[in-house]
């Protein structure tokens, strides 16, 4: 989870009934971020955070869902879950970079995950970031103004 509170897993039963495409990010201007998590609690809260900052936002529910999404769009950002049922982030990243279209694009890991070994990989496989949960939503901002500054 993004935060960490008791009320954490009501809130996700009540997001399962709401679209994690509730805001409609896709019509704004501003650089195309892409956010894979396979809980939509982290979805929301996410992209509510880079919808405000002036982002659009893609949010998929799975890697294999990213990967399709690559094919179809070009994000500006990934920030990626690092734990997810189909594929792991590392597995996801490793995909990415065979595709043409995605071995320049810079990808934020997000996960509750603080094993240093897990950190190394994920860096030597080029990830810009590791932010272990719950994350700081200020300096999801503050890194994200400065990964797609111009």
């Amino acid at each position: 989870m993004i935060f960490s509170s008791k009320y954490s897993q009501r809130f996700d039963k009540i997001l399962r009934y709401l679209p994690h495409q509730y805001f409609d990010s896709e019509a704004m201007g501003g650089n195309n971020i892409l956010v894979i998590d396979d809980s939509n609690t982290n979805l929301v809260l996410l992209e509510s955070l880079l919808v405000k900052d002036g982002y659009r936002v893609k949010s998929v529910l799975s890697a294999k869902e990213g990967l399709a999404y690559i094919d179809k769009e070009i994000p500006d950002l990934i920030y990626l879950d690092f734990l997810m049922p189909d594929i792991d982030g590392l597995e996801f990243i490793r995909l990415l970079k065979k595709k043409e279209s995605g071995k320049d694009i810079p990808i934020v890991m997000l996960s509750a995950i603080s094993d240093k070994e897990i950190i190394r990989q994920c860096l030597a496989l080029g990830v810009i970031d590791y932010i272990t949960k719950p994350i700081n939503i200020h300096k999801i901002s503050e890194l994200t103004d400065r990964l797609l500054s111009n």
